[in-house]
């Protein structure tokens, strides 16, 4: 369940707050701070589909490997399903370059949740 509610409600703002970082990056604003607010809820809308697969494998992959190798993992998962799904979604052509960095949305995301997910607890003595 832990593993499911970080993917659902943290995947998502952490692949808007990578976007928004890329865009700042590029020398792009879209709207300041209100246009952050309000991307938000188009950030969670756009990114519940991939933060729904990366939450699979990374299920899947729970007991078959270690953290760092299942967080690696989530990574390129992360990216490969960020790049499909801006191509499936888009209806104008995008350059390869703008193509390969926006996979790097899904794969901080993938990063980030996968390696949240798989953090223990320490157990009290």
């Amino acid at each position: 369940m832990k593993r499911f509610l970080i993917f659902l409600l943290l995947g998502p703002a952490v692949g808007f707050t990578a976007f928004e970082l890329r865009e700042l990056a590029s020398g792009k604003t879209i709207g300041g701070a209100p246009g952050f607010i309000m991307g938000l809820p188009f950030a969670y809308w756009f990114g519940l589909l991939p933060s729904l697969v990366m939450w699979l494998e990374d299920w899947l992959l729970e007991d078959k490997m270690g953290l760092w190798p299942k967080v690696i993992t989530s990574t390129v998962i992360g990216y490969g399903i960020s790049i499909a799904m801006l191509l499936i979604w888009t209806a104008v052509p995008i350059p390869l370059p703008q193509v390969l960095t926006f996979g790097i949305v899904g794969a901080a995301q993938g990063m980030v949740c996968s390696w949240l997910s798989g953090v223990r607890q320490k157990q009290a003595s």
